[in-house]
This record gives structure tokens, C-alpha cells and sequence, in this order.
């Protein structure tokens, strides 16, 4: 009976501040602002199978994510175990059908195997092959010395009990414990009793500290990750949340409290696991720059677990507000901007959303960003001079501030159909394509191919509005509504149903932003169309074009829209071209450094600051290619540019995929 009670105590106590310690934190997080994340169960639920039954993400890096699935789904399967466990020590007799049944003690013994090997390849990634994104600490180690404890625990009281003769119905399905046993064949009746109990005790008091420490450590996520999976974002990856701007109540817009944040911001601080996953991946801090994914979150939760008690006193005052110290009155004043992260930390981010591909608890950080920014731009009407120069350029309509009545020059001395009701396609070619003069060539190739595959099409011209992707992104939201409100209501008086665009910026905003404002169209990247024209056989590449090519993948093409086929489709299409891979590709490619508006940014260097074009410049040029491929104006010009610091423009040309097939059909024409 003493045992019993000691043992209920002990296991009562711990779980139970460990459960008190979670639901606080989880109460913390509905400081913030309210977000729906009940809807759609059925998406949400086939997410948590994929990327917490299935481990998807947390798979992205194969060895510690193999370490992570051992452990995990071992310690799932000893949870029965350990109920068979407590059980047993306590009465004597096995739970009915786990302690009893064959199948299950195989499994549960193969488990244990892979939970000490899953111990030590986290051990080994932390010490031998440790990369640079793991910030070690005792508390990662102590954990994992006692998931050891536990596992040793159960394995050397089963051991000692077959040693005694004891459970012998089960000795051949427990081939670890039996494998054990072996090792203590010779001990003393008196010697395997103790060495079982203390086992025991050793097993259970291991699960009890663990229980304590898992509310204050990075491993909360054991219980915050998977509502974390359910919570996830449904919307399209690359969509941001609108504003109410008709809310009078709302006294600001954006972010620069912590209580600003809606609760669910607040609870991706609690899920993260410090792991740095997010950081290797971020194109600004590789190249030396103030941001670090990874702090947004651990540095946002250390501000959160110092503010909120302050907070909740306040709130319990009532109309009374109580005495703080001076140190508390400026932790309650802290603002998050320029309090918490700087505005160059802020601004250095290119929202290629590397960072939230790369999480494996299903963080979203870009969404906070653009929420900071939001309020720089709209409340306080702070931002950088780049930022300011963009957006007073969008009085002209694009951030040239070129006269809007030149936007169609760059079709002069082209036949190109205007749109007229009753066209198929809009070719919507986008700011850049209509006033960069590097991506007007490529907006010319495209016209080309379309005529020649018979493509119904039609362009607006010098009418073409700009689509606002870049203001929004740098988060002028209010005039990016004005705009997506006026240019869905036109392409809806114009009878536009499917819109061809040039820019993967412009294809992801009015594909993925715009049906908040009622635009619902069919909108295609020249690549989609391109790569099915070449499918159905309506454009056929004869010309030769001799070359080892490499090809950049776009974040807002590959990474926000999952196209990443459809280019090397209409490569391979066109004969003597010799495609190859950089080491990064597809959805781990690195960002050309233009995306959130930093096309218009000047990018600071020295002092251990690279630009983020020229390492991508560098990483395609180290391929040997002749040729690097792009399906972006914005990527274009900034892999343009690294190839010419690096010296190399004679070396390797940047050509967009349409002017690469241009240049075969009208090889196949001469013929």
C-alpha cells in the first residue's frame, strides 16, 4: 500500500504541474487577438496525419528526423507499456491484452530498440555531427538522458524478472529484455529482486522528471506541435490576412504589441523548437543580414513570458491599476518594434518563405513580418527610403514611376492582339514586363511563342493596371486593397476568365490574394502554358539550342505554388539543351534576394554581408552551365547582375524559358 501511494504521489504530482505548467502557457496565448482555426476539419485533420502521424516535414532532414521518429513513435507504443508496467509492479498481475499478448510485446521491444538508437543518433548530431543551426544546451542533453532511463528502466526490470523465471509466457516475444536477461543469468534471487525494483522505480521517477521538465523547455512541443498541425494555416501558401479597414474601432493597423498578434502567432512561439531549421534556410541571415527566423519566435516567447503576468495583474486590478516597478512598467511599454526586433530585422526579410518550408511544427513567420510592417507603414507611416520611394512611385502606377500612357511601348513593333471580349487569355505581363527594359525582351519571346502556338490572346496595354504585389508585401495594405478591389471589378466589366502572366509575383498575388476581393480567375504562369502547349503538341522546338542549361527556381513560383515541372518541362522540350541541378532546387532553393519588395531595396555588403544574388549567381555559375534559366523578371535581373560581380557574363547568359524557346522555334522556322 505504501508503494502505491508513494507511486500515485510522485506521478500525480509531476504530471499534474505538468499539466498545469501547459494549460498556463496555452491560456498566455489568448492574449491575443482572435483567429479562426476551427474550420475545414477535414483538411485539417489530413494535415496532422501527413505532418505529425506521418512526420513529413520533421522528415526534411533525414537524420535528425529519423532520430525524432524513433523516439517519438517509441515512446507512443512504451506509453502502453508503461501502463503495463505500473500495473504489474504495483499488483503483480499484466494489463489484459498489452502485458499478456505476444504481438504487442515484440513491438514494444522493437520499439525500445529504436528509441536507443534514435538516443544516440541525437547525440551524435549534437556533438560529431553537429551543423552549425543546433545551439546545444544541458537541458537537450538531460532530456535525452532520460528518455535513456526510461527505456533502461523497463528493459532491466523485465530482464531481472525473466532472470527470477518469472513472466515466462512472454520471454520469447521480449527478445531485447530476453537478450538481457542472459546478461544476468548467475545474480542472486535477493540481487535480481532489487535490481528489478530499483529498475522500476528508476523508470517511472525518469517519466516524472521528464513531465516536470517539458513545460519550461523547447520540448513543450511534445504537446503544443500537433494542435499546432490542426491549427495550421488552410489558406493558400502564398495568400497573407486581409484588414478591415471599415472597423472604426480599430484605433492602428498591424502589429507592434504583443497582445496585437492574434493567439495563434502567440502559440507558434511555444511550439518552436529551436532547432534552427528555419534560420539555415533564411536567405538574409545566410548572407549576414539582421534577421533570424528562429528568434522571431524564441525572442518573442521570452518577451511573452515577461509581459503576460503583467498584463493579467493589470486586468485583475480592474479600475484600480496597480503600483509597477520601473523595470515592469517598461517591460508592459515595449513595443516590438525597435523593442523586440529592430526595423532592419524586419525589413531584411524577402518573404520566400524558405523559413516556413523548412519548420517542421508548421510555424508561420512571414505572416508576422508583413504584420510589423504593416504597422511601420500604415500607423506610424516609418519605413526605410527605398520603402517610401516604391510607394509614392505607385501614384504613376508602377514602382518606376514611369508615366502609366508608356505602359504598352514596349509592344510598338509587335502585332499584338488587344483584348476584346470573347479572347481566351488575358496576357497580363505585369510592371516589369511592361517597363524593365531586360524583361521587356522577354515579354516580346512570349508574344512570339503564343502566336505561334495559335494562342486566343490579348493584352491591355498601356490600360494594364498594376496588380500592387509589391506594396502589399511591404505592407501598404490599404492601398493594395483600393487597388485589387478596382482591377478585380475591371477584369470583371472586361469578361476576363483566364489570365496569362509573366511574374511569378503577379501570378501568386492575383491567384492567391485576390479571391479575398471577389477575382476569381484561372490564372496561369507563361510556364504552366507554355510547358502544356509543348504537352498537346501545338508547339513543337526543332531549332537547336546547344547549351548546358541551369534553372533557378522562383520562391513565388516553386516554393508559393508548387510549379516546379513545368519550366524544366519546356527546357528539356528543346533539343541540345543539357539540363543540370544546382545542389539547392525546387522547394530548398535559394531566394535570387528580390522578393518583399527588396527589388527596390539597396542591399548592404561588408562586414560579413553578402548579397543574396550573388551567392545564388555563384551556386548556378559552379554548375559549369552556359546558360541560367529563370521563369521570373525579378530573379532575371538579380542573377543577371551576380553574374557580372562574379565577373562571368561572358562566361554564362541569364535567359528567361520563354526566350530560350523563342529562340528554338525560330531556329525550326529558318530551317
Amino acid at each position: 500500500m505504501v508503494k502505491i501511494l508513494i507511486f500515485l504521489a510522485w506521478m500525480c504530482s509531476t504530471f499534474g504541474f505538468m499539466t498545469y505548467m501547459i494549460f498556463r502557457r496555452y491560456k498566455n496565448t489568448l492574449h491575443g487577438k482572435p483567429d479562426n482555426r476551427y474550420d475545414r476539419i477535414g483538411d485539417r485533420l489530413k494535415y496532422f496525419l501527413t505532418n505529425v502521424v506521418g512526420q513529413d516535414k520533421v522528415m526534411q532532414d533525414p537524420i535528425s528526423g529519423l532520430s525524432h521518429v524513433m523516439i517519438m513513435w517509441g515512446f507512443i507504443v512504451l506509453g502502453f507499456g508503461a501502463l503495463n508496467l505500473a500495473v504489474e509492479g504495483l499488483f503483480g498481475i499484466p494489463v489484459p491484452f498489452i502485458g499478456d499478448n505476444p504481438i504487442f510485446i515484440g513491438l514494444k521491444e522493437l520499439f525500445l530498440l529504436l528509441v536507443y538508437i534514435g538516443v544516440i543518433v541525437a547525440v551524435l548530431r549534437r556533438t560529431v555531427l553537429k551543423p552549425d543551426r543546433i545551439e546545444n544546451s544541458a537541458e537537450a542533453f538531460i532530456i535525452l538522458g532520460l528518455i535513456s532511463l526510461i527505456v533502461t528502466g523497463d528493459l532491466l526490470y523485465n530482464g531481472a524478472n525473466f532472470a527470477l523465471g518469472e513472466n515466462t509466457g512472454i520471454r520469447d516475444a521480449a527478445f531485447f529484455a530476453n537478450f538481457v536477461s542472459g546478461l544476468l543469468v548467475g545474480n542472486s534471487p535477493e540481487s535480481l529482486h532489487r535490481l528489478a525494483t530499483v529498475a522500476w522505480w528508476i523508470h517511472f521517477l525518469a517519466m516524472g522528471l521528464m513531465g516536470v521538465l517539458i513545460p519550461g523547455s523547447k520540448h513543450l512541443h511534445l504537446a503544443f506541435a500537433p494542435a499546432n498541425a490542426i491549427w495550421h494555416t488552410l489558406r493558400p501558401s502564398g495568400s497573407l490576412t486581409t484588414v478591415d479597414f471599415e472597423d472604426e474601432t480599430v484605433e492602428s493597423f498591424g502589429v507592434n504589441k504583443l497582445e496585437e498578434f492574434t493567439w495563434k502567432q502567440l502559440f507558434d512561439t511555444y511550439t518552436c523548437v529551436r532547432c534552427g531549421r528555419c534560420t539555415e534556410q533564411c536567405p538574409a541571415f545566410q548572407t549576414g543580414k539582421p534577421l533570424d527566423p528562429r528568434a522571431l519566435h524564441v525572442v518573442l516567447r521570452a518577451h511573452m513570458e515577461e509581459k503576460i503576468p503583467l498584463l493579467e495583474k493589470l486586468k485583475a486590478s480592474g479600475d484600480q491599476k496597480p503600483e509597477f516597478t520601473e523595470v515592469q512598467q517598461a517591460i508592459l511599454d515595449k513595443m516590438i518594434i525597435d523593442g523586440v526586433f529592430s526595423e532592419e530585422f524586419i525589413w531584411s526579410c524577402t518573404t520566400c518563405r524558405a523559413c516556413e518550408q523548412a519548420c517542421p511544427v508548421s510555424n508561420e513567420h512571414m505572416q508576422k513580418i508583413i504584420d510589423l510592417r504593416r504597422y511601420m507603414v500604415m500607423t506610424e507611416a516609418k519605413m526605410p527610403k527605398d520603402v517610401q520611394n516604391v510607394l509614392n512611385c505607385y501614384k504613376s502606377g508602377n514602382p518606376w514611376k514611369l508615366p502609366r500612357g508608356s505602359r504598352g511601348d514596349w509592344m510598338k513593333d509587335l502585332d499584338v492582339p488587344a483584348w476584346s471580349k470573347g479572347t481566351e487569355y488575358l496576357l497580363y505581363v505585369g510592371c516589369a514586363g511592361a517597363y524593365d527594359e531586360r524583361a521587356k525582351q522577354v515579354s516580346t519571346a512570349l508574344v512570339k511563342v503564343l502566336q505561334a502556338a495559335g494562342v486566343n490572346f490579348g493584352v491591355l496595354g498601356s490600360d494594364e493596371p498594376c496588380c500592387g504585389e509589391t506594396i502589399r508585401r511591404m505592407g501598404n495594405e490599404y492601398e493594395f486593397q483600393s487597388l485589387a478591389e478596382g482591377n478585380v471589378e475591371l477584369f470583371k466589366t472586361l469578361t476576363v476568365k483566364k489570365i496569362i502572366t509573366l511574374c511569378p509575383h503577379c501570378f501568386n498575388s492575383l491567384r492567391n490574394d485576390y479571391p479575398d476581393f471577389g477575382g476569381e480567375f484561372e490564372v496561369i504562369h507563361h510556364s504552366e502554358l507554355l510547358a502544356e502547349l509543348i504537352r498537346s503538341g501545338k508547339i513543337k522546338a526543332n531549332g537547336s539550342f546547344s547549351a548546358k542549361v541551369v534553372y533557378h527556381d522562383a520562391c513565388y513560383l516553386g516554393r508559393y505554388n508548387d510549379v516546379f515541372d513545368a519550366p524544366r518541362t519546356v527546357l528539356q522540350a528543346v533539343p541540345g539543351i543539357s539540363l543540370t541541378e544546382m545542389g539547392r532546387n525546387r522547394k530548398n532553393a535559394f531566394c535570387c534576394g528580390a522578393g518583399g519588395g527588396r527589388n527596390w531595396m539597396e542591399e548592404e555588403t561588408g562586414h560579413g554581408r553578402q548579397r543574396i544574388n550573388e551567392v545564388r549567381a555563384k551556386e548556378a555559375l559552379e554548375t559549369g552551365a552556359e546558360v541560367i534559366a529563370t521563369a521570373c523578371p525579378y530573379c532575371l535581373t538579380m542573377i543577371m547582375d551576380g553574374t557580372k560581380a562574379d565577373n562571368a557574363k561572358e562566361q554564362s547568359r541569364t535567359l528567361d524559358i520563354a526566350e530560350i524557346l523563342a529562340h528554338s522555334l525560330e531556329g525550326s522556322l529558318k530551317k
